[in-house]
């Protein structure tokens, strides 16, 4: 779905990160951009780890699908229940937040997402100040979820035991 001058698709964003983070040499692997609604079901029949019709209990570096073909990657789960996500759609990758587990818009995560962008990528903020999803990112009957085992991807940051300041700290700083 990339077309020049418009930026980066999901897909491709997602695809693109994980070759990246598995594959040690170049021209080597599998394909990892697929559609996006299709991923996390593809990944768990991989065997790289476990499919679920559910984001509860969503980690860090989980992956989510969209049944409207959208995909994104957890970087943390806020006390309010709301998501901090990585996701790309033209005109390319941004650091966005989910609605808190009680519909609200003004979540924790909105709030993460906004500090994360205006401080690390400014240019890019003013441009595209809005950093929250719709609902739709986290309705139960639209998205499913990719959990990585432990033998395809360790945890060796021990994100799945940090807050999210201390996850923000240490992908940001």
């Amino acid at each position: 779905m990339y077309e020049i001058h418009k930026g980066l698709d999901c897909s491709g964003y997602v695809g693109w990160t994980i070759y990246n983070t598995l594959e040690t040499k170049s021209n080597h692997g599998n394909g990892y951009v697929l559609k996006a609604e299709e991923m996390t079901k593809t990944f768990a029949n991989m065997k790289l780890g476990s499919y679920k019709d559910s984001i509860q209990n969503a980690k860090p570096g989980d992956i989510v699908s969209m049944a409207n073909a959208h995909v994104y990657i957890v970087l943390a789960v806020c006390e309010d229940g709301s998501l901090l996500i990585a996701h790309s759609s033209p005109p390319g990758v941004k650091i966005s937040g989910t609605y808190d587990q009680n519909g609200n818009s003004n979540s924790q995560a909105v709030e993460y997402a906004q500090k994360i962008m205006k401080t690390y990528y400014p240019d890019w903020y003013s441009r595209y100040p809005d950093c929250t999803v719709d609902s739709s990112f986290t309705e139960p009957s639209n998205v499913s979820l990719f959990h990585w085992n432990s033998k395809t991807l360790k945890d060796v940051d021990k994100l799945n035991s940090m807050t999210v300041n201390q996850i923000i700290q240490t992908l940001f700083q």
